[in-house]
């Protein structure tokens, strides 16, 4: 998923869907862990289970990607 990069004040933001913060059951003033390994910069949950989150975001996905199909079923 990509998403670009916003100015705030002095910062740099990235908005994140609000389908994957519940997910991560995130509400405003949540905390998230950031690691940063080479160019890959992670954001994970605090306190979340790592093969619960893997196991939502390959859902959300999946989804995405079939969004049209179910959406063509549904008008059938």
């Amino acid at each position: 998923m990509k998403r670009k990069l916003i100015r705030i004040g002095n910062s740099w933001g990235v908005v994140l869907p609000r389908d994957i913060l519940d997910l991560l059951g995130l509400e405003p003033g949540g905390e998230v862990e950031i690691h940063v390994v080479g160019n890959t910069l992670t954001l994970t949950a605090s306190g979340a289970d790592p093969a619960e989150l893997e196991a939502a975001l390959a859902y959300l996905k999946s989804k995405r990607e079939r969004e049209a199909l179910y959406q063509k079923l549904a008008d059938a």
